[in-house]
This record gives structure tokens, C-alpha cells and sequence, in this order.
């Protein structure tokens, strides 16, 4: 009866159709991208809709100039295209992506404003790290940690592996299953993990040994 819309689809609609000019003060947003270079982007007017499927993909899109238009594609025209270090949008945490950032569409309204779409798969997103940004890589063992394990370890049952680790150090290398920290993936394995420790399939993480620091 009332159907409801997002609002920055319908700014974005409106002014790509050239029903209104752009707004004084419209939000932004801020991303940092990793190519062959490394640039930080402002998009106005950001679109953002996050995949709610690992397997789906993640699209923004936002108002740009020409020359960051043309910059922003030649960052992502590589084998692998870019990653994003940090994305700062209106409405959401800040969001890194590991890599495969794309640039899937360009539209000069009739106005000429240009408007960039960028896509990228939702399994490499991730929480970006609060100094330097980027996305803490998560590897989840074949086999459990044991008592000689002093990796840093997550919720999701994944590890940060430290290297003077016995079990998963530099000199190990054990094969783990990589996923990006804070995303799809990992809050898949946090909530499974969760009810597997509740039914008492699974033992709950154990706590690493303090490995001691020297100044």
C-alpha cells in the first residue's frame, strides 16, 4: 500500500534522470583504493548495496569527475583489479575489501554529471582495520589448535597465525582456509561455531600461553 524506497537510490535516480539539480551538502563517501597505485576517491552521492550471499557481489556507486573517473579505472584495470583499503559511507562501518574491485559502469546524465559504479565480490569484504586500514585475513585450520598454539585466535575459529607459532608458523605453513575478518564468511563460521560449542560438538577455543615481550 505504502511502498518504501531507499533515499540515496531515489537522489541518485532523480539526478541521473535530471529531475533535480545535485544537492548542496550531498553526503560522500571515501575510498581508499590499492591498484598499482594507491589514491583515496571521493564518490557523491553514494549508492551502497551490500550482498547479503557470500557468493553475491557488492555494488557502490557515487558521483565522480572525469579525471578520478579515469583514474579510478585504471587502478582497477589490472589482472585482479584493486582492493580497497577503506570505505567510509554514509550508513555503514568502515568496510575494506582484499581485491577483485571493479569499475562496471560509467553514465554521463544529461546534465554531465558522471556517475561510477564499482562492483566486487562480497566474500572479500571485510571489517577495515581501525590505523591502516585494510582486511585482517582470518585462516581457519584443517586441523585444531593445540597446546603449543599461540596464534591469535578468532570467534569464527580462524587465526591470525603468529609466525613463531609451532603448529602454523613460517616454518609449518599449514594449508588453511582463508576468509576476510568481519565479513560474510567469517560471521557464517562465528555463528556456526557458536551453536556447535552450545551442543558440545565442537571444544571451545583454547587460550593461548602468553608469549612474553622484551623492550
Amino acid at each position: 500500500m505504502h511502498p518504501q524506497f531507499d533515499r540515496a537510490a531515489v537522489v541518485a535516480w532523480l539526478l541521473a534522470h535530471d529531475k533535480i539539480e545535485v544537492p548542496v551538502g550531498m553526503p560522500s563517501a571515501s575510498l581508499a583504493v590499492v591498484g598499482a597505485g594507491r589514491r583515496t576517491f571521493c564518490l557523491d552521492g553514494p549508492w551502497l548495496d551490500l550482498a547479503d550471499d557470500a557468493e553475491g557481489e557488492d555494488v557502490l556507486s557515487g558521483w565522480s569527475t572525469d579525471a578520478d573517473a579515469d583514474e579510478l579505472a585504471a587502478l582497477a584495470a589490472g589482472e585482479f583489479g584493486a582492493s580497497l583499503g577503506r570505505l567510509t559511507a554514509p550508513g555503514t562501518a568502515p568496510l575494506a575489501v582484499l581485491g577483485d574491485v571493479r569499475v562496471i559502469e560509467r553514465f554521463r546524465s544529461g546534465s554531465g554529471g558522471l556517475r561510477v559504479t564499482l562492483a566486487w565480490p562480497a566474500m572479500l569484504r571485510g571489517t577495515a582495520e581501525p590505523a591502516a586500514g585494510g582486511v585482517v585475513r582470518h585462516g581457519v585450520p584443517y586441523v585444531g589448535p593445540g597446546e603449543e598454539c599461540v596464534c591469535q585466535h578468532h570467534d569464527c575459529g580462524g587465526m591470525v597465525p603468529a609466525g613463531s607459532c609451532a603448529e602454523h608458523g613460517r616454518a609449518v605453513r599449514p594449508a588453511l582456509e582463508w576468509h576476510a575478518g568481519g565479513g560474510l564468511r567469517c560471521t557464517e563460521l562465528h555463528h556456526s561455531r557458536a551453536a556447535a560449542e552450545r551442543a558440545g560438538a565442537v571444544p571451545a577455543w583454547p587460550v593461548p600461553p602468553e608469549v612474553p615481550t622484551y623492550i
